[in-house]
């Protein structure tokens, strides 16, 4: 569960990389998807990359009810959506209602890109668990729609930790000494890219540090607080020590190779990456067991640090409501259904709603069901001679 105290940390290195991007005035934008009750139902033009399963979902929304039109328009990448907002925010035209999150919530607050939609989420928060909110909040206030966080977890070589005898840490503490342990044999305890810093990012996160804050109309900004000195000091020993590789994420299959070698011992992910690592892993894909992410010493609760970049509603958008009311039906058990990819059958985990355990029951079933009818068909076939 993501602590609402920590969602500042979220943002990280991101916004210093976005500062250079100019601000826009929210009074140069067009009203866009104004609700005409003479023309009919609101409509609202949604901006997303989700090539599999975008417009299947707006189509099934459209369907469902009358007071609200959504018009999916698929753009290229989360970079090219960037750019086509900025573009559109700059020449006051052309501007959607509803932008897929493609950079921290800070840095859409502090361009005057999104709108403060409070009372609109505000009515219907509780179809959104903690942690949903929590990230969709700058300064105590709703500037993104409730979306979810990817939440780490842990992930070990279970096979090289029992071949050397060590045990799979709890603490990050124990997960330096278990990297001290694991060096002795030519063993690797995690990987640090070099040109990625979301490990500390989510270690300060989970420490509970707050690197922005807002303090009356001025922006706080703290890196060096002690919750982010206590992530440094767990970085810190893996560095002077070596006890870590530096394989690099433009490499991709370089880097699946030797996550594969038996040579790294464990590491942080989330759910999406699974399925790479499934297909990436050929001779270890077994070896591999699911922990807690370890955990500080003195934390009072387990804390899973998580990153989410919100949906937002720009500045010029008059109908907050309708697009809030798009994002409320998101949680429904319909609007899951409606996101299954027709060609694999997977369907997204709804990880902003409060339990998502029937969710995951119905998709087992389904699942299992399916399986069924496959090794059934397999069965009907004739055997070849």
């Amino acid at each position: 569960m993501i602590r609402t105290r920590a969602r500042w940390a979220t943002a990280g290195l991101a916004v210093t990389a976005l500062t250079g991007l100019s601000a826009c005035s929210a009074g140069d934008a067009p009203a866009a998807g104004t609700p005409d009750e003479a023309a009919g139902p609101a409509t609202i033009e949604v901006w997303g990359w989700n090539a599999e399963t975008g417009e299947q979902i707006a189509e099934a929304f459209n369907e469902a009810q009358d007071d609200v039109t959504v018009e999916y328009v698929l753009q290229a990448s989360n970079t090219a959506t960037q750019t086509n907002f900025q573009n559109a925010m700059e020449a006051g035209s052309g501007v959607p209602c509803l932008v897929q999150g493609f950079a921290p919530l800070t840095t859409m607050v502090v361009n005057g890109w999104a709108q403060d939609i409070s009372a609109q989420v505000e009515a219907s928060a509780d179809l959104y668990n903690e942690g949903a909110l929590a990230a969709a909040q700058v300064d105590g206030r709703y500037y993104g729609l409730p979306s979810g966080s990817d939440g780490q977890f842990y992930i070990a070589n279970q096979k090289t930790f029992d071949k050397y005898d060590v045990e799979v840490p709890t603490t990050w503490d124990e997960f330096v000494e278990a990297g001290r342990e694991l060096k002795e044999h030519g063993v690797d305890i995690t990987n640090l890219a070099g040109e990625d810093p979301s490990i500390l990012m989510n270690l300060a996160q989970q420490a509970g540090a707050e690197w922005f804050a807002i303090d009356g109309d001025q922006w706080v900004v703290n890196f060096t607080d002690d919750r982010t000195l206590a992530a440094a000091d767990v970085i810190q020993p893996l560095i002077d020590e070596d006890l870590v590789s530096n394989q690099t994420y433009m490499d991709k299959p370089a880097l699946l190779e030797y996550f594969d070698s038996g040579k790294m011992a464990s590491t942080t992910t989330q759910w999406w990456s699974l399925t790479g690592y499934q297909t990436g892993f050929p001779d270890s894909s077994g070896d591999w067991s699911a922990h807690p992410i370890p955990q500080f010493a003195d934390a009072a609760e387990p804390v899973t640090p998580g990153r989410t970049l919100p949906s937002f509603v720009p500045e010029g958008c008059e109908s907050p409501e309708a697009v809030v009311a798009y994002s409320d039906w998101l949680t429904t058990p319909e609007a899951i259904e409606a996101g299954r990819n027709k060609e694999t059958g997977a369907v997204g985990f709804p990880v902003q709603i409060p339990d998502a355990s029937p969710m995951s029951k119905r998709s087992s079933r389904r699942t299992s069901s399916s399986a069924t009818r496959s090794r059934a068909r397999r069965s009907s076939r004739p055997r070849s001679a």
